[in-house]
Formats: structure tokens, C-alpha cells, sequence
């Protein structure tokens, strides 16, 4: 059942809901405790903020639905935004993540502007698919910035997906990905991190996930100068500063 805490959560945040976003509820009647508290959440969301449009669907039943959206757990609660982006909470959803969701609501709806313009142009040049999954707990702290910037990320491109996963309630992930610390994000496959990632850091292993392999006749792919690594240090350093002045400058707004 709901916290008293999370509706009021909710009730604060409603009034930013200015353009219709859509989100999506896959559930099953297997083995989720979790799923009847997801469903009572977006039922919450969707009662307080008018322009939400929900659906609810079984993982199992409806099928087509679950690989359209690439949903191989639940619960999960998938927030799309009108060109088809999006962003996908897996588990419970609760304290720093229930913020962390209503963020995403908002940013969805207005269209709000993640990061610097060097960001965004670099982003712009994937070609290929490319998931990010982020394995967070839902009161860490810690875990808020890297969940952020990868949702971030996804909303803007359509070649990135944002998976937010609540580690615990999935242990067979725990056990695969072999998680020693949170957060841990893994982008593609094979391609793992630990702790803090800068935004940086972030877009080079997403060209490393896509297939940007590092080697003496590559190119950096923000400046285009020779560099064995999908960015050179120069940009690096420039995209984190850019960065971090971006969001300083949004926090203060």
C-alpha cells in the first residue's frame, strides 16, 4: 500500500503536468509482490496529474506489448515521450526514485533541455541502439545523478534507452552482473561501471557500447581530431566542465 509520504509527493508535483505524457504499467500475476504497489502508483499519478495518459498491461498476456517495449521484468512503469523515447523503472518505486520518476514526468512534458549543446550534438551521431541499464536502490542518494543522466540521455536520442532497475528486488541480477556497489550501470551488454559516472565518461562508453572501438586510426567524435579513444581528452575535459555549469545554472532556475 502507498505511503502517506509518496501521495503526498504526488499531490505537490501535479500541477506541473502540462502536456499529455504517456506511461505504460506491465505487470504479472507470477511472483511480483511489487506489481500490485506499481499499479496503485501510476493509478495515483494518472488520478492527480490529469495529463497522463496510462495503460496497463500483463508481461505475459500481452506479449506483443512487453516486446515492443523491451520489457523482460516487472513491475515496470515506462514513461514515453511523443517521439518515442523512453525511460523504464523497474521495481518498486519509491523515495529518492519516486522523485527521480516525477522528474522524468516533467521533464517528458516540457521538453526541458538536459544538457549543453556540445552534449547534445555528440549524442546526435549514434546510429545504433544502445541500452543503458542503471542498478540503483530506491534511498540512495548517491545513485540520483547517474540515474539521471542516463535517463537524460535517452530523452534525448532515440537511440538510447534508459532501464532504472531497484536492485533488490531482482537478485538474479545482483548475482549476474556481479554487484559489489551501487550505483552500477551497464551499457549494452558487456560494458560495466561502478560508483559515479560523469556525463563525459557516460558518452564514451555509450560509442564504445555502439561499437566505437578505440585505435590508431580513429577519430574523436566531438572534435574529429585524431584519437584512439571514441573522445579525446581535451573534449572530455570540456564536455564534463559544460556539463556541470549546465546544471548549476538549471538548478538555480
Amino acid at each position: 500500500m502507498m505511503s502517506e509520504s509518496s501521495l503526498e509527493k504526488i499531490k505537490k508535483r501535479a500541477g506541473q503536468i502540462k502536456k499529455p505524457v504517456r506511461v505504460i504499467v506491465f505487470t504479472t500475476d507470477i511472483g511480483c509482490e511489487a506489481c500490485p504497489d506499481m499499479v496503485e502508483l501510476a493509478r495515483a499519478i494518472k488520478a492527480q496529474m490529469g495529463k497522463i495518459v496510462l495503460e496497463i498491461y500483463d508481461k505475459v498476456m500481452d506479449r506483443d506489448k512487453s516486446e515492443q517495449y523491451d520489457i523482460k521484468l516487472a513491475p515496470a512503469i515506462v514513461v514515453q515521450g511523443d517521439e518515442g523515447e523512453t525511460v523504464t523503472f523497474f521495481g518498486l518505486i519509491e523515495d529518492v526514485f519516486l522523485e527521480v520518476l516525477l522528474d522524468t514526468l516533467h521533464a517528458v512534458s516540457e521538453k526541458k533541455v538536459w544538457f549543453p549543446e556540445n552534449i547534445r550534438r555528440t549524442v546526435r551521431r549514434l546510429t545504433n541502439d544502445v541500452k543503458i541499464r542503471v542498478l540503483v536502490e530506491s534511498d540512495c542518494a548517491l545513485c540520483k545523478p547517474v540515474a539521471e543522466t542516463a535517463i537524460g540521455l535517452a530523452l534525448e536520442s532515440k537511440h538510447i534507452s534508459a532501464d532504472i532497475i531497484m536492485a533488490s528486488d531482482y537478485p538474479e541480477l545482483i548475482k549476474k552482473y556481479n554487484v559489489a556497489t551501487l550505483p552500477k550501470t551497464i551499457f549494452g551488454e558487456n560494458l560495466h561501471m561502478d560508483g559515479h559516472v560523469k556525463e563525459s565518461e557516460f558518452l564514451e562508453m555509450i560509442f564504445q557500447a555502439e561499437g566505437v572501438k578505440p585505435g590508431p586510426d580513429r577519430r574523436c567524435m566531438v572534435c574529429g581530431n585524431p584519437s584512439q579513444d571514441a573522445i579525446c581528452s581535451s573534449c572530455r575535459t570540456k564536455i564534463q566542465a559544460e556539463a556541470v555549469d549546465h546544471k548549476r545554472k538549471t538548478e538555480k532556475l
